[in-house]
């Protein structure tokens, strides 16, 4: 695994809340997992917001609306 160092700048409560908490060797361990974490989160929040955004653009296309219309009769039958 490819590492890199770097420089942050943390407010003093979280940095002495990190400090008592979190084992002298498991800081970057602990902060590498947190930020997987939140990336994971925003990368679904953008997701979300895209695909909403798709679905509001194709309920406004009334082209496509009608062409699903035409269609609707075969989620009614019975597929038994």
């Amino acid at each position: 695994m490819d590492q890199v160092r770097i420089n942050l700048t943390l407010e003093k409560e979280v940095w002495e809340a990190l400090d008592r908490l979190i084992p002298q060797r498991k800081k970057s361990q602990v902060i590498n997992e947190l930020l997987k974490k939140e990336i994971k989160n925003i990368e679904d929040q953008k997701e979300q917001e895209t695909l909403a955004m798709a679905f509001e653009e194709a309920s406004g296309d009334k082209e496509r609306l009608a062409g699903i219309r035409e269609w609707e009769f075969l989620d009614n039958e019975d597929w038994d």
